[in-house]
């Protein structure tokens, strides 16, 4: 197990490449940076006005309910990724997880932590991935899955603004 140590108060470390960080009053919020969520948005919503007409269409001559299905599939896609979020809120010896719209969704929270870096091998095809975990009293929660110089650096951030220390573990190689 190795360990990398807590960066200088004095460095400001950046998030990597494709991550936005805002400061806030009481900390910092980090999240995935996403330039091409409009044309996600915009893509869906046109299909779903598509199978909405679609299902008008068929109203008296066929089953619409498939079409009601997909329109409602891609109406709900087209809202989440309009407004769904998911932010990681830094503070000192604090973390805290949140997904989800504006007030309403998920959020967990992690104190007394430390960062963990798992190397581990793809069942199918044997290449390595890498995932960070918060580790709260020997109990693993997953945070999310980088390249690993991408999250070697993620983690360092987050390290800067909580005051945890980062430890990477090796995985063996797949038999």
């Amino acid at each position: 197990m190795d360990s990398v140590p807590l960066m200088m108060e004095s460095v400001q470390l950046r998030p990597p490449p494709g991550w936005q960080s805002d400061t806030v009053a009481d900390g910092m919020d980090l999240r995935v940076a996403s330039p091409g969520r409009r044309y996600i948005v915009a893509a869906a919503g046109v299909f779903g006005v598509l199978a909405g007409l679609r299902a008008i269409s068929h109203w008296n001559s066929a089953n619409p309910t498939p079409w009601l299905v997909v329109s409602a599939i891609l109406a709900v896609l087209a809202l989440w990724c309009a407004l769904g979020d998911e932010v990681w809120h830094l503070e000192r010896n604090c973390l805290v997880h949140q997904t989800g719209i504006r007030r309403l969704g998920f959020s967990q929270r992690y104190q007394d932590a430390h960062l963990e870096i798992v190397q581990r091998f793809s069942t199918k095809w044997g290449l390595p991935y890498y995932r960070l975990y918060a580790v709260v009293n020997g109990k693993s929660s997953f945070l999310v899955e980088r390249g690993e110089q991408e999250l070697l650096q993620l983690a360092r951030f987050i390290s800067q603004y909580t005051g945890w220390q980062v430890r990477t573990h090796p995985s063996p190689a797949p038999d």
